[in-house]
């Protein structure tokens, strides 16, 4: 007769479908395994609740929780603040180009005076007449220009450039004169932006934009094809440029081009922005958003001529005025609208390199990472 051990009829029924754990020598099963309620050293506990699963799925170390983001925010601040108060806290003019309309004996006296005053603060260009200098002033040749009108010199100037730099250069051609010198606003500004900064707020906005637009776009799929990322930038390029014309052109009047110049210098902006944000974050990994922001946000806006002109800012950061995205759309919205578009081409196609430059690296790269994978497998 044998010995029978009853059993639970709904633990036999669960049996077969119980994992079962090999107790050999050969076994990888940790052998110490999580207990409720233990925690891995350094790991950060759920004090919040209805945190998202890829929120949680993210969260670092407490340690490194703590340190990078102090060290990160620490580094572009100090970065902004370092570049802004270089830029902006003293600015002078070096090389500003200055017409002259005058006799030669005036001109020649006026240069000097100038010259001794401030040494390579301006290059000079000499006008046969007030009208020659008005004609050069109006087609960005130079900001302003030195006249004379009943025997005393006039500052003829383009208000358009901005109070900034008109104030500036009237300062300085009283002081190396040494008499008052009135000045006649050419190029004025549009009742709707009263202190000429218009421009460079809409710039910057559109760069914090696409800067932001990069970043969710990689946080929410880091591999979303480059075709379906190319097409999201579009969308928001394009609605980028509608959103700011309908703004600053037909409710505040405050962007003097028309409509759709500025719906398409606007665009291309953002188009550029979003294009080399996200060559950098693809580029940069964990770095890549400092380093976007610190190119585009800080360096990209205070070289952009919005705030003031190229010529005014130090020598280590006008060359950047030339080539950034920021530049070249302040230098395209402020001409069109203001100086019979002068320039307006050179801008266009500095945009247009930087997207396509930014999009065909971006493809070279997704290429590159393909053929590794392919290699791999």
């Amino acid at each position: 007769m044998h010995n029978t051990t009853p059993t639970d009829p709904r633990t036999d029924a669960a049996a077969p479908n119980r994992p079962t754990t090999p107790q050999g020598p050969d076994s990888s099963a940790d052998p110490h395994p999580e207990q409720p309620g233990r925690h891995p050293r350094h790991a950060l506990i759920d004090t919040e609740p209805h945190i998202a699963p890829p929120v949680l799925a993210a969260a670092a170390g407490i340690r490194k929780a703590m340190t990078v983001p102090v060290v990160t925010a620490l580094a572009i601040g100090t970065i902004f603040v370092a570049v802004y108060l270089a830029a902006f806290h003293a600015p002078t003019a070096r090389h500003q180009a200055l017409g002259i309309a005058a006799s030669d004996q005036v001109a020649a006296r006026t240069e000097l005076a100038l010259n001794t005053a401030a040494p390579d603060a301006y290059d000079f260009h000499r006008y046969t007449s007030p009208d020659a200098a008005r004609h050069a002033i109006e087609h960005d040749e130079v900001p302003a220009a030195l006249v004379t009108r009943d025997r005393r010199l006039v500052l003829l100037a383009a208000g358009a450039q901005g109070p900034s730099a008109v104030s500036s250069l009237q300062a300085a051609a009283t002081r190396a004169t040494g008499l008052p010198v009135a000045v006649d606003d050419v190029v004025p500004l549009v009742p709707g932006d009263a202190r000429g900064l218009s421009v460079f707020y809409a710039s910057f906005g559109v760069v914090l934009a696409g800067f932001l637009f990069s970043v969710a776009s990689y946080q929410i799929a880091p591999r979303l094809p480059l075709t379906a990322r190319t097409v999201s930038m579009v969308v928001f390029a394009a609605a980028s440029g509608l959103m700011v014309a309908l703004i600053g052109h037909q409710s505040l009047d405050a962007l003097p081009a028309s409509f759709i110049t500025v719906t398409a210098i606007v665009g291309l902006l953002a188009m550029a922005t979003a294009a080399a944000a996200s060559v950098l974050l693809r580029t940069c990994g964990p770095l890549g958003m400092p380093v976007a922001s610190v190119v585009l946000l800080i360096f990209g806006n205070a070289t952009s001529g919005g705030i003031l002109p190229p010529a005014f800012l130090p020598s280590w950061l006008s060359p950047l005025s030339e080539v950034m995205p920021p530049a070249a759309a302040v230098r395209a919205l402020r001409n069109t609208g203001y100086f019979h578009s002068a320039h307006v081409t050179s801008a266009v196609l500095t945009l247009i390199a930087w997207t396509l430059g930014c999009l065909a690296l971006q493809l070279t790269l997704d290429f590159s990472a393909g053929r590794r994978a392919a290699t791999a497998a």
